[in-house]
């Protein structure tokens, strides 16, 4: 009996409009998806400026091959984070803020892998207290504003 009703789900299945409307919605999508290419390529892009167009499949490769290049032009053209991330004494501040941020268990954990406050390469609060400590005099942090400081020429010029 279930032999039966299998043949018949087949037979109405072959013979049935099913595969016929399937394929018909498929073709109209197709279709449709043609005339919206052909449109977009007749109102926009045979307008559109070609230096500004998308990268063509064709320079893909030679974008993989000299990626260090673009690299190297994103990172100095387009304002990234990279600087940051190769900064070692960006993750060293992380670590100080986090160690000195940390309290109870967070403090445990950070102690147990081995995180402390000399073994940190960074202006952590202690080396701050330490330089402050070496002052002679009270005006003696000032003096590295005057290292920096940009003076005007005697000639009273900015710039050459």
């Amino acid at each position: 009996m279930q032999n039966k009703s299998e043949d018949e789900k087949l037979l109405n299945y072959l013979t049935g409009d099913e595969i016929k409307i399937k394929l018909a919605k498929v073709s109209e999508a197709e279709n449709y998806a043609l005339k919206n290419r052909y449109r977009h390529q007749r109102k926009t892009m045979d307008y559109a400026e070609k230096k500004r167009m998308p990268i063509d499949e064709s320079k893909v490769k030679d974008l993989l091959r000299n990626q260090h290049i673009f690299r190297d032009k994103m990172n100095s053209e387009v304002g990234t984070y990279q600087k940051l991330q190769d900064n070692p004494q960006m993750e060293n501040g992380v670590l100080t803020y986090l160690n000195e941020a940390a309290y109870g268990e967070m403090k445990d954990l950070i102690r147990d892998v081995g995180i402390k406050n000399d073994e940190i390469p960074f202006h952590n609060l202690q080396s701050i207290r330490k330089l402050r400590d070496n002052h002679i005099h009270s005006s003696d942090g000032n003096f590295h504003y005057l290292m920096n400081a940009l003076f005007t020429p005697v000639d009273m010029t900015d710039h050459e």
